[in-house]
């Protein structure tokens, strides 16, 4: 948790020194609320979600509010065509925290994936209650949208996503008798890329989103199979 945390502070610390928009225009018409231009922003849509199961496997317990989605963009560049209308192209920067259920440990043998396994645990570990496993998946992005507005300054909006999983780990804690144990788990193999949409609703100081990957995230054998949605909030 103390990684989340670092990233959560830096990203807001990020946003509040954010630059600011760069904007050029060119090709004034006549009307002057249809002046086409061109915006740089840096480090800002903080965005925080939570994640939900399409399909995963059912020991893992993957659950809505038990497993995190959080990230930002690094810069992003949008062109207006005309004041109802945006297009967007981002380059981000995001995490996904998997959590599985109580008591239930994630587990990487040799690169391969062993569901559930408690081969490493001691007799002890494995009867305690407070036994917690997760998995995080750690990725850059590129994303390209289209942006509306549907009324006074609500707006709807299209992303499709390409993502670069980078790193992907597995942390388990438990604790015997008095002494906190930690086992972590790297070399997750992830498919390197994999496609998501995302739908975004609100103004633009705050929005709702919805986020599906419908690819698996791990190479078979290598991981979970797990595909997911996300919903949440833009900052």
């Amino acid at each position: 948790m103390k990684k989340l945390f670092l990233i959560i502070v830096a990203a807001l610390t990020f946003a509040g020194v954010r630059a600011q928009d760069v904007d050029v225009n060119f090709m004034p018409l006549s009307d002057e609320d249809k002046t086409t231009a061109v915006s740089f922003n840096f480090l800002e849509n903080l965005y925080v979600g939570s994640i939900s199961p399409i399909d995963s496997p059912k020991e893992m317990g993957l659950k809505a509010f038990k497993s995190w989605d959080l990230g930002f963009d690094i810069v992003n560049f949008t062109y207006k065509p005309a004041d109802e209308q945006e297009l967007r192209f981002a380059v981000n920067f995001g995490t996904r925290f998997f959590k599985t259920r109580h008591r239930n440990v994630i587990w990487n043998e040799g690169g391969y994936y062993v569901p559930l396994s408690f081969s490493a645990l001691s007799d002890d570990a494995m009867n305690h209650s407070k036994r917690k496993s997760r998995l995080d998946v750690y990725e850059f992005g590129l994303s390209a949208g289209y942006e509306f507005k549907v009324l006074d300054d609500l707006k709807i909006g299209l992303d499709v996503i390409g993502n670069y999983n980078f790193s992907a780990k597995s942390v388990t804690k438990y604790k015997v008798g008095s002494s906190k144990e930690k086992i972590k788990k790297k070399g997750w193999k992830t498919q390197k890329i994999t496609p998501e949409y995302r739908l975004t609703v609100g103004l633009p100081e705050v929005k709702l989103y919805l986020r599906v990957a419908p690819h698996r995230l791990f190479k078979k054998e290598y991981g979970p199979d797990i595909t997911y949605f996300a919903f949440g909030i833009i900052l």
